[in-house]
């Protein structure tokens, strides 16, 4: 489109895996990153960093789900007010809408106490955004999800109350689809202000999946509450290396200028929509411009997991719901019933896992899952290994090998276009039934740790590795 600026002149993926919906904020001598974790728990991971190339996950936001909320963690947002951070998020209540909540904490890698819902409806409130408006005052901008019910989805403000946790007035529109590039939804707001003007940065169309076709454009107003003047077309759309660009979030960078952190899809990954971050500048005719990133983009590094340490550590997740018994003695993770995961950081790659024990009809196991019922896995049950995989939560077994009364099994899962199942005893690995599609890619690949089997049920990991191809 005329006067839009590909991602691929502008960025490289700063950190390898699945972090959309980014928030970044600027803090001290660094910056921090959050972004929508989905069904899995610790629900907002924390990244850190001192340049915006280098990142390091330092705590979470929600390290247990909120006895209010089902799922669905979304779009999250940090600020901080008087002397403390709020992470503004989006999630599905129990109760069955779609909310509005904050948490808050007095530092920004956490512990978070969360607070709640601000806002909730049948159609769904998502995509908060706490700013500040022209006279000060503090307000809450998100969208409303019409498009889940083939409604409107204006993009609306609140007034906040003091201390940001509840709302004071009623919600007034700002915007809403109207431009043909628009397809009619508009969503995940940001806003940032220039010599006496703010720009609100938008997201329109389909975010995700592989018929995506996400874009992101700008509006501008002197007030917050408008009249709103949108830029004919586009800012950012897809070009030679990124896909579905969006869900933006801007902060001060270096020296002071603006950077704009966002998603997009890697061409040749399905699965993972990238943080990628740019620098935003404006041209001649009062509107925002994107630039090329400083630095490259950061490689998917290997992990090699020994447990050789007293804690598991920052990067593990778990699918909504408690976490699963799970701790390490001598260099091996002993661990109940449930899942323990973490993102692959790339969407072809070979996985490996050492089960050295098990007892108490513990039955282990190593998968590539996108969300608790998508996955394709192996299992040793008994004295024989079984394939399987699960789609929407219907779980089929497509194949099994005899592995006799070995104590110590290796489990090996390798995924690009297809995934390969394997098991290696005391001799050398041998595959498990055919080769099979990817699970369904609702969210990044984990590689999983699994074990099912009693409440008593126990098995031992002696490592675990994941290797970019």
């Amino acid at each position: 489109m005329l006067g839009a600026c590909a991602p691929s002149a502008l960025a490289n993926p700063v950190v390898p895996g699945d972090h959309p919906d980014p928030s970044l904020l600027r803090a001290g001598s660094g910056w921090y990153a959050t972004a929508t974790s989905g069904s899995w728990l610790p629900a907002f991971p924390v990244l850190r960093s001192a340049d915006l190339r280098r990142w390091r996950q330092v705590g979470a936001v929600l390290e247990r789900r909120p006895a209010w909320a089902a799922g669905d963690f979304w779009a999250p947002e940090l600020v901080r007010r008087g002397g403390r951070v709020l992470a503004y998020y989006a999630a599905l209540g129990r109760d069955g809408r779609r909310c509005v909540a904050v948490a808050s904490s007095s530092h920004l890698r956490g512990p978070y106490q969360d607070h709640g819902p601000l806002v909730c409806s049948d159609v769904g409130e998502i995509d908060p955004l706490p700013v500040s408006d022209e006279h000060g005052a503090s307000w809450l901008v998100w969208k409303q999800n019409g498009n889940s019910r083939g409604l409107p989805t204006p993009i609306l403000a609140s007034p906040l109350a003091p201390g940001g946790l509840t709302l004071a007035g009623a919600p007034r529109e700002l915007l809403r689809a109207d431009a043909p590039w628009e397809r009619g939804l508009v969503e995940a707001p940001a806003l940032m202000r220039r010599d006496g003007v703010f720009y609100l940065v938008y997201s329109a169309g389909l975010c995700c999946g592989p018929r995506c076709n996400y874009a992101t454009g700008v509006a501008r107003s002197a007030s917050l509450l408008g009249p709103w003047e949108k830029r004919p077309e586009p800012i950012l759309t897809e070009g030679a290396l990124f896909r579905c660009p969006g869900h933006a979030s801007i902060a001060g960078g270096p020296g002071g200028a603006p950077v704009f952190a966002y998603h997009a899809y890697a061409r040749g990954d399905p699965a993972n929509r990238r943080l990628l971050i740019a620098r935003l500048r404006f041209g001649a005719d009062g509107w925002p411009r994107l630039t090329q990133a400083g630095g490259a983009g950061a490689a998917t590094p290997a992990q090699r997991i020994d447990f050789r340490g007293r804690r598991l550590g920052q990067g593990w997740q778990w699918p909504v719901g408690l976490r699963p018994a799970a701790s390490i003695r001598g260099g091996r993770l002993r661990l109940g019933p449930g899942v323990l995961a973490r993102q692959a950081g790339t969407a072809t790659f070979t996985a490996a896992a050492v089960v050295a024990g098990r007892r108490r009809g513990a039955r282990p196991g190593l998968a590539v899952m996108a969300s608790a019922s998508n996955g394709v896995g192996v299992e040793l049950r008994g004295r024989r290994a079984v394939a399987w995989r699960s789609d929407d939560g219907r779980v089929t077994q497509y194949g099994a090998v005899r592995v006799g009364r070995a104590r110590t099994l290796s489990l090996r899962v390798t995924v690009a276009r297809r995934v390969r199942i394997s098991v290696r005893g005391r001799g050398g690995w041998r595959r498990i039934g055919g080769e099979q599609q990817p699970p369904r890619w609702t969210a990044g690949p984990r590689v999983a740790l699994r074990v099912t089997g009693p409440g008593g049920a126990r098995a031992a990991f002696e490592a675990l590795r994941i290797r970019p191809r």
